[in-house]
């Protein structure tokens, strides 16, 4: 229920029974964002999260969303944003009015997430996983989808065996080792695509530190490059709309400099971030490889929950993981 308060913000939403104001949302009200808003922009997004508050009172309890932000439990926000979003795309037809409703609240918890992502991983991951899935598009433009190919019970044997200092890794050295853990991670945690991968160079991690908080903010330029490609197979960005910076946490950002500093082979004479064991750009056959080897190394029953799950295939794929909305209570380290 939006009330107006003739003072400051000048707009909050309440819960109708009570009228008790929804604290984060009067929070982001007097924020540098929402105080930055014309009145009717305002007044619109406010009563947007209105039916995510609503939403969450009726399904998980009320108050619920405002005690899992407070409780700094990103789990359980993670678990009220994807009921919500498939609350609203339950119906075939969905509205133009779902789709703002949805871009309203996306905003609005990702900047929540970012501002906690520094001293916990978990926010981190539900800010990278709020970017990654975008804006909900028309019925007629396409869905985002929430079914995986990828059981978590697979993603968890997978990062097992992925991880660079686990006994079941099937690649030898430590060098190979961690560059493949960092691009699981990537494409996991930060949602890019193979080709977006390739393009990265060591110096498409940014950082800076937010306005509202003091805190160290990270995030990834994907972009093109004026770095000369000897691949073969050349990565390229996929349209001009697809120019983009994806926010990381800080273990993804520190895993990402770790390798940078200790892994990347030090004899390469290109700027781009990955690289093969001669120190050339890692091709896009040679990631394909990488998840072929990681494949063949989990448990029988892991492997076969994924091709119950996706049609018979025995080979995890990186779309696989850029499509997978990751667990909370994962981290890189």
């Amino acid at each position: 229920m939006l009330v107006h308060t003739h003072a400051v913000p000048s707009f909050v939403i309440v819960d109708p029974d009570r009228m008790f104001p929804r604290f984060w949302a009067t929070a982001w009200s007097i924020s540098i964002q929402g105080m930055a808003l014309a009145e009717n922009t305002l007044k619109r997004k406010l009563r947007h999260l209105a039916i995510f508050y609503k939403f969450c009172d009726e399904r998980f309890g009320t108050d619920s969303f405002d005690a899992a932000v407070s409780l700094r439990d990103a789990a359980r926000t993670q678990q009220l944003v994807e009921a919500f979003y498939l609350d609203l795309t339950a119906v075939p037809e969905f509205n133009t009015t779902a789709v703002q409703c949805w871009d309203a609240v996306r905003d609005f918890v990702q900047r929540l997430a970012r501002q906690r992502a520094p001293s916990s991983p978990g926010w981190g991951a539900l800010a990278s996983t709020l970017w990654a899935m975008g804006r909900m598009r028309h019925p007629r433009h396409g869905r985002f989808q929430f079914l995986r190919a990828l059981p978590a019970s697979t993603l968890a044997d997978l990062l097992e065996v992925a991880s660079d200092d686990s006994a079941r890794n099937p690649f030898r050295g430590a060098q190979v080792r961690a560059r493949n853990w960092l691009v699981v991670n990537l494409l996991l945690l930060a949602g890019l695509r193979r080709g977006e991968l390739m393009l990265l160079e060591c110096a498409s991690l940014r950082s800076d530190v937010d306005a509202e908080t003091g805190n160290l903010i990270y995030w990834l330029d994907v972009t093109t490059t004026a770095e000369f490609d000897p691949r073969h197979s050349t990565p390229a960005i996929k349209t001009e709309q697809s120019h983009r910076q994806v926010p990381v946490s800080q273990d993804v950002a520190r895993l990402f400099e770790q390798y940078v500093s200790e892994a990347r082979h030090p004899g390469a004479t290109h700027g781009f971030l990955l690289t093969s064991t001669s120190g050339a750009p890692l091709s896009a056959e040679s990631i394909s490889k990488v998840f072929e080897t990681l494949s063949a190394a989990l448990s029988v029953d892991a492997l076969a929950r994924f091709s119950e799950r996706s049609g018979g295939r025995t080979r995890i794929s990186p779309h696989d993981l850029r499509h997978y909305v990751p667990s909370l209570t994962m981290s890189c380290n």
